[in-house]
Formats: C-alpha cells, structure tokens, sequence
C-alpha cells in the first residue's frame, strides 16, 4: 500500500487552498518517488495550484485547463517528478464520486504514459482527512500511509474505519489525545529496529499507547544474558528471535495490531526497503554503523527516527557514570551527524568487511570494538519511555520533540546528586552531508550498505 510524506509547510498551503471557498478546488503535488514492498512512496517537494480561474464546471464535472495540465506534465517530466493529484470535496467523507472514476481512467493513463516508469496517485481531500489510490505499471492500491511533517506529526490518511467508535481501553487518555488524535495514532506503522533492551520497551508500551501497525527487525535471538532487560520475555524464550518475541507481546496487548516481522540484519536489502516505508522510526542498538545508516535513510525520506541509547561507564572497576540520551531526528535536521552522535571511526569499522575488520586490528588500529557493553533494565526503561512521551506529544501537537535529551543518574557536577532528565542544545550543521541530502529518497542511494 502506497505512501505519501509532504513537508507540513506544502499540506497547509494545499489544504488552505482546497478549501477556500465554494465547490471544488485542485492542485498537483510534485514528488520524488521511491517503493516499498512493491507498492509506490511519493515524496513531495512542491506543489501547484490550479487558479480557479482555470477550473471550469459542466455538466460531467470540474474540469481543468488543458494548458495548465501541460504546463504541470511537462515540469514533472523535466524535474523527474511524480504527480500526486489533489481535490477536495466538502464535508462529506473523502473518497472518489462517480464522476472521478469516470475523469480518473481518461487522466490515469494519460499521466502513466506521460511520465513513463513513475507512479501517479490522485487523492480526495476532507478537512480533516485525505483519502487516495496510486496507479503504475498496470497496478493499483489504496495508500495506506499520508503523513504532515512540521511542528506536529499528522498522520491524515482516510480508512473505512475513521469514525469507528473508540475501544473504552483509551477512555482515560482521550483527553490528551482526542478521539481524532486516538485514530491518527492507531494509523501509524512504526518501524522498531533493535528488540532487545531499549526496542523490547518500546514493543511493551508503544501498543498501549494505541499504535497498531508495526515493522519489527532485529537478526538475533535472545540468550541468557540478555533475560535481565528483555521485558518481552519469559524465561522460556532463551533462543527464540527477538522479533517474534516482541510480536507475541504485541498481539498479546492489541490482537487487531498488524505486526510485520523481520529477523535480518539492518544491512539486509528487504530490512532497507522496507523501512522506507515505515512512517516513524525508532533505532535501538549499540553500535554506530547501524545509526550511520538509519540516520541518513529517514532525512532522505523524510522520516521522523528517535535513536536511543544509555551507558555505564564502570571501566576503572567503579561506576562512575549512568545515563543514556535520546536523540530525536525530524525533516531539516539537525540530523545524529549534526549532533556529533556518530563516531565516525567506529562507524567505518561495524560497516567494513569482516576481513577489513581483522586487518584493523591486526594492526592495532582498533580497541574495545565490539564490546559487550553493561546493561541494565531499569536504565533502558527510563530512555524508552522519554521516546515513547515525546512520539506523544509530537503526534497531539503539545510541542516539538527536542533533538536532544539527556538522562544522567548520578547528576555528578549538577546543583543536586539526583537523576536529571535534561534538554541539550544542539543545532543543524550547515555542511551535513545527511541533512544536504534531506527528503531526495533513492538519490541517496541508501541500499549500498546492503550486504
């Protein structure tokens, strides 16, 4: 099922326009195009809107200036873009009336035939909601996914389910949330890579909260040593995928969830194609080769990513440092780069071949990598749920996520010696090579890293 992402600047200006007066009104959203799981991803970059003046009604329907259709094809054939059609059609719920099927099959394979080897999509658009179907290569298919990033996470798509009535299981968190805001919630497919100390939380929280829809990777099984963190484990799971752990503990808490599972490794090609689908992203791991790549796979697809991690610095045979930060990545940065959140050294070493990795240490250009870090549940609890509260708060518009939040449990050097959950600023840098590449999707070419 397809998917389309629009900067919250382009879905405010396209709204407002749809909107502004009597009747029905368009415009055509210009988008770099990408696929996951066969179906089409469009990423818009721009938008056109159609003067009323060029928009005539007759007795079949609306219909639109044929120049100003040829201005619109022939810009996206020059820029390589994809169209995605929009109008709007009152208040009655979002879907495609007779007349537009009729005016869909002429205008479908006109654009298709224009724009060869691209998807095209037309959508309806309600005040609150927008519903929408892709079309290519003699397929097509609803769009699951339509997402507004700004300031707040809109996840506006339209389903047959929109004023479904509410489960009483969310009654006590409407008023934070909204019925509507519930709905949005239950609509997001997030990504989990990583199942084990800080991702197991989130797979126990994260349904709670009301999200139904879930891609879960992660290449390992658990093991003794890690029975002391993995909240979504019994004691008879020692050697079961964590994906299939986390699933169970999913289903267990929402049985409607859709849970995808996949136990590859983040290098594996289908782990990367597939996470370009995903609408929020959540990197659990301890290395920074896996965040090198999910960092630069969500700003090229315009995917909003919190990276989570937490430490103990025991190295002199006393604790003398416990913490952990959450580091929250959103459309025009600052990106984990920016945030000097990447080793760049350990980076290249997790992404070379193993026997590049040999050769390294054979020549003592490495120490202490890979090493089993400390780990502990109470300390991965604490970092999961300060990501799981700001996805809240960003998807009911209280506020922004910060980029950056610090945890530090022994707050050594503060004004008081109590754990302190702390904002840090950060900002963009201007010569990132991430951001540069923000929302250009298959231009960054991100399955290089498949192995």
């Amino acid at each position: 099922m397809g998917v389309v992402r629009l900067p919250a600047g382009i879905h405010e200006n396209v709204h407002k326009h749809l909107f502004s007066g009597v009747g029905e009104h368009f415009a055509f959203l210009h988008a770099r195009t990408s696929s996951s799981l066969g179906a089409p991803i469009f990423l818009v970059r721009k938008a056109t809107l159609v003067p009323d003046e060029c928009v005539t009604l007759g007795w079949d329907g609306y219909e639109i200036d044929s120049d100003l259709l040829l201005d619109v094809v022939n810009d996206a054939v020059r820029s390589g873009d994809a169209l995605v059609e929009a109008h709007n059609h009152g208040g009655l719920p979002p879907r495609f009336s007779r007349l537009d099927r009729v005016e869909l099959r002429e205008f479908v394979s006109y654009a298709l035939d224009s724009l060869p080897g691209r998807p095209y999509a037309a959508t309806v658009w309600g005040e609150h909601a927008v519903y929408g179907e892709w079309y290519m290569d003699g397929r097509c298919g609803p769009l699951r996914s339509i997402t507004s990033v700004g300031r707040q996470f809109l996840q506006v798509v339209s389903r047959d389910n929109d004023v479904a009535p509410l489960a009483d299981t969310f009654d006590r968190q409407l008023a934070w949330f909204t019925e509507e805001g519930q709905r949005r919630l239950g609509k997001i497919r997030v990504g989990i890579v990583g199942l084990g100390g800080t991702g197991s939380h989130l797979a126990l929280n994260l349904p709670f909260l009301g999200v139904r829809d879930f891609l879960l990777v992660d290449p390992d099984e658990s093991d003794l040593t890690s029975m002391n963190r993995l909240v979504t484990a019994t004691a008879a799971d020692v050697a079961t995928a964590k994906v299939i752990i986390a699933r169970r503990t999913i289903k267990s808490i929402a049985p409607d969830a859709a849970v995808a599972i996949l136990p590859r490794d983040l290098r594996n090609r289908e782990a990367l194609v597939a996470l370009k689908g995903v609408d929020v992203l959540f990197g659990c791991f301890d290395n920074d080769g896996a965040r090198l790549i999910l960092n630069e796979l969500a700003v090229a697809y315009g995917i909003p990513y919190f990276d989570l991690a937490t430490g103990i610095d025991a190295e002199t045979g006393q604790v003398v440092e416990v913490g952990g930060r959450l580091a929250v990545v959103l459309p025009g940065g600052p990106c984990l780069l920016c945030m000097n959140e990447i080793d760049r050294e350990e980076a290249a070493f997790v992404l070379s071949t193993p026997e590049q990795q040999a050769a390294a240490r054979e020549r003592g250009y490495v120490r202490g990598m890979p090493v089993r870090a400390p780990a502990v549940v109470s300390l991965n609890g604490a970092i999961a749920m300060a990501a799981v509260n700001e996805l809240a708060t960003f998807v009911s518009g209280l506020r922004i996520p910060h980029p950056m939040t610090i945890l530090d449990l022994l707050g050594i050097d503060r004004p008081l010696r109590s754990q302190w959950l702390t904002p840090s600023r950060v900002s963009r840098d201007p010569g990132c090579v991430h951001c540069a590449a923000a929302w250009s999707g298959d231009a960054t070419d991100v399955e290089r890293y498949a192995c």
